[in-house]
């Protein structure tokens, strides 16, 4: 009875492992592909772009990410890494521009939370 749990047990883990690596290899996939794809989408300060015209507007959307203070990482990359996980939101929305862009930094005892907030607008 006790080999036959043990092997039970062993058996089951070895299939939510390999099931968890499989779901982890896809959602991997498909945010190589998003990365590629956010290329075309517009992303500026202002509140317009000299030379395109909205054509509809999808709304506020906004993005976190959290970095320890310990942790090496430039506020460069940190921002970089906000910025293009709004491109994906916009994207995904169907807006190919995001307008009024606006980055916070809070500092914290032992993290960095920077926000970045925008308008994900179709040009």
């Amino acid at each position: 009875m006790l080999l036959e749990l043990s092997l039970g047990i062993l058996i089951g883990g070895a299939v939510v492992y390999y099931l968890m690596r499989r779901g982890r290899s896809k959602v991997g996939d498909e945010k190589r592909q998003v990365r590629e794809d956010t290329s075309d989408v517009i992303v500026t300060y202002s509140k317009t772009i000299p030379g395109y015209e909205v054509k509809r507007i999808y709304g506020v959307i906004e993005s976190y990410s959290v970095f320890p203070l310990e942790e090496d990482v430039s506020q460069d990359l940190a921002e970089e890494d906000v910025v293009h996980k709004l491109m994906v939101k916009a994207k995904s929305m169907g807006a190919n521009a995001i307008l009024d862009l606006k980055i916070e930094r809070e500092t914290f005892k032992e993290h960095i939370r920077i926000k970045a907030t925008g308008l994900a607008v179709r040009v």
